[in-house]
């Protein structure tokens, strides 16, 4: 067993080779009273014949790591969480990069929060425990460090480190950065709304960021990564095993690489500039049929060999000639339609259409009772804006079945939520967005934002501001020859250097998420990346506010709020819940009560429905209030005390009836049959406040004699 303690802003304590010992490594981090255990386990008798890395990075939130038994039916916690998956992909994205491109052996990385004190940053912790661990593993690694990563806030206008979730709480930016040295690996980063007091009035804010803001956010999340880059070196790089050579499975035959390059360059070259995916799908696979069949050759050889020169192709064409697949320059937006509110029966929707990327986004209204509740250590309460992205296999031209959400249609989603979230003004509604992915040839996440701020115009829901989003790319060669690349297709994608998805309208960004797949992102070319992207958002958003937006208010639902007395909600709810439950009935309507602030909300498919409901529990209260003895606030009346209670004493009025005293209110001790004379203070609804007369002439002088 080995400990090692490192003491940054907190002490970490890490303990090697004592739990989980039959992992190819496993470590143990204590930080305060949170506990998490990461294992890294590499099947070595099954390498995988694919042309992808072979990872999964699983993060694994136990309830019993904050003392509670999980809600539901599914007490095993079998399935993971949107939490989890969130994490888990955070964590795969950041780690992939450093693995050798060819690695042929499946890895499987598992975090387990096994106790959470509620006092750090768990998913940076998770993070930083991973890389530790894969550093530390027989796995050999590309790039020589240890990967670590730190959330950045905003108070006011000064930016800091974040240690503690809670802090976001006060916070206008939530800014993930993951890196390797100097280097910057993965950015994840979200504008959170804030609210002030102005007056009687609340003023929301969106808090875009600016370019400027944003890229000294990441400079200061850069020095504290190559800071503890170097920390963590020093005291893990004795504990690293041997690490174990492999042989990659996707080599190439260069001979062959090179006789297929001179014969059958032009056409594939032909194939790569097909306007249509379809096109260039189905040409290219005809052209490997052909030369498998010419030159007696396996057809998943060929395959293997043709998609290696056309990747050369493609990305020779953008760094020689500037010029791209499908025709467009470096900077081109494809070509944008939009349709506002074609579903007759939705509340709102919007099907935008980029190139051959298509998403039909809805919206849909509900009442607070309609809001998802979120249950894990991190995540508890309810979630009044959702945002469902489903990628169905036709978008793709695929054959078959439609199945669960995948991990990526949850990041992507979640993406998308982020991105339009600040800018939903304050409503009483809940909010459902979903995203039909009908085409997918690129950035249809990015499309998703944009359909979903016409599917709430739609639907008449306020935004302070409406957002765009866009896709770059990058084709990197070195730091003086690399292409940037506004709107990318899914081509670019697949064979490019990065995708960086940035959200945002004419005040700065609302979201962004960057993946990338070399060492590195330099200043430079992250700087020039979110000024092309700048000039993208700024060119859709002046398409969409051309877009004629007429909302169907006889389909909207109609909410209404209105103040009753804190006495009277238990005549509203009724014995055991039988009134409210009959009004819910009878009017086919939504109730919701806050007790707290004494407000009844109720929302209905329709205005009749709702004003009949709200007529309803107004005649039930003035029925109740006319029962009540007429007393006014301020006449005297004389009384005999007939009990005492917890709160003062009961006072049986002359003309009947009886009220509270206060025992506040009191200066001397009171006797049960004792007269008096007392004060209504307030009569409303059944319940009469009283204060006692300390003399006679008070009280003559009340009642005008």
């Amino acid at each position: 067993m080995k400990i090692i303690e490192i003491t940054n802003t907190q002490t970490e304590t890490y303990i090697l080779d004592k739990y989980a010992t039959l992992a190819d490594r496993s470590v143990m981090l204590k930080v305060g009273g949170s506990v998490l255990l990461c294992s890294v386990c590499v099947d070595y008798e099954n390498p995988s014949s694919e042309d992808f890395l072979p990872l999964s990075v699983q993060y694994v939130e136990k309830m019993y790591a904050i003392g509670k038994i999980p809600q539901g039916f599914l007490k095993k916690e079998g399935k993971p969480s949107d939490n989890e998956i969130l994490i888990s992909r955070l964590i795969d994205r950041s780690l992939r990069p450093l693995f050798p491109k060819d690695y042929p052996y499946p890895v499987q990385i598992t975090i387990l929060v096994m106790s959470y004190d509620n006092k750090i940053d768990i998913c940076q912790k998770a993070m930083n425990l991973a890389s530790i661990c894969l550093y530390l593993s027989s796995i050999p690694l590309t790039q020589k460090g240890i990967l670590n990563g730190i959330r950045v806030m905003r108070r006011d206008d000064e930016f800091s480190l974040c240690d503690d979730l809670n802090d976001l709480l006060e916070s206008k930016l939530d800014l993930f950065v993951s890196g390797i040295n100097n280097n910057v690996s993965m950015i994840e980063m979200q504008s959170l709304k804030t609210t002030t007091q102005n007056g009687d009035s609340i003023i929301e804010n969106a808090n875009e960021i600016s370019k400027d803001d944003l890229l000294e956010a990441i400079n200061l999340a850069k020095k504290h990564i190559e800071t503890m880059s170097m920390l963590y070196m020093k005291h893990f790089e004795p504990f690293i095993l041997e690490k174990r050579e492999y042989e990659g499975s996707n080599k190439l035959d260069l001979a062959l690489k090179e006789s297929l390059e001179k014969e059958y360059t032009d056409s594939i070259k032909e194939c790569l500039c097909s306007m249509s995916k379809t096109e260039r799908h189905t040409q290219l696979i005809a052209l490997i049929k052909e030369i498998s069949q010419t030159h007696n050759l396996e057809r998943e050889i060929v395959a293997k060999h043709v998609f290696a020169i056309k990747k050369e192709i493609m990305r020779s064409m953008i760094l020689n000639e500037g010029k791209r697949a499908d025709g467009r320059n470096l900077r081109e937006i494809r070509e944008i339609s939009i349709e506002s509110n074609l579903l007759p029966k939705t509340h709102g929707s919007a099907c935008f259409t980029r190139g051959q990327t298509q998403a039909l986004v809805t919206c849909t209204l509900g009442s607070q009772n309609d809001a998802q509740t979120q249950e894990g250590i991190l995540t508890q309460g309810k979630s009044k804006i959702i945002f469902h992205y489903n990628f169905p296999p036709f978008s793709v031209g695929e054959a078959y079945p439609i199945g669960a959400s995948s991990r990526r249609e949850l990041g992507h989603g979640n993406l998308a939520l982020k991105a339009i979230e600040s800018n939903v003004a304050n409503t009483p509604h809940t909010i459902r967005l979903v995203s039909e992915i009908l085409q997918s040839n690129g950035s249809s996440s990015m499309a998703s934002v944009c359909g979903a701020s016409l599917a709430l115009l739609g639907a008449d829901i306020k935004m302070h501001n409406m957002v765009a989003g866009i896709a770059m790319g990058l084709i990197y060669e070195s730091e003086e020859r690399f292409a940037i690349l506004s709107d990318i297709m899914g081509l670019e994608d697949f064979d490019g250097d990065m995708d960086f998805k940035i959200a945002g309208n004419e005040k700065g960004f609302s979201a962004l998420q960057l993946d990338i797949k070399i060492h590195g992102l330099s200043e430079s070319i992250l700087n020039q990346s979110l000024e092309q992207a700048r000039e993208g958002i700024l060119h859709i958003l002046s398409l969409m506010r051309n877009v004629e937006i007429k909302p169907n208010y006889e389909l909207l639902p109609q909410k209404e709020s209105f103040c009753v007395p804190h006495t009277s909600i238990g005549e509203i709810i009724g014995q055991g819940g039988r009134t409210i439950r009959d009004i819910i009935s009878r009017f086919q309507v939504s109730i919701n009560i806050d007790k707290d602030e004494g407000i009844v909300h109720i929302s209905a498919n329709n205005k009749d429905s709702m004003q009949n409901a709200k007529n309803f529990i107004l005649d039930l209260l003035r029925k109740k209030e006319k029962k009540e003895l007429p007393y006014k606030v301020g006449e005297c009346v004389d009384g005999v005390v007939s009990k005492q209670v917890e709160s003062g004493f009961l006072v049986d009025l002359a003309q009947g009836g009886n009220g509270i005293l206060r025992t506040i209110s009191m200066q001397e001790e009171l006797q049960i049959g004792q007269a008096l004379s007392v004060r209504i203070l307030s009569c409303s609804y059944g319940k009469t406040e009283l204060e006692i007369i300390e003399n006679k002439e008070e009280n003559a002088e009340n009642l005008g004699v």
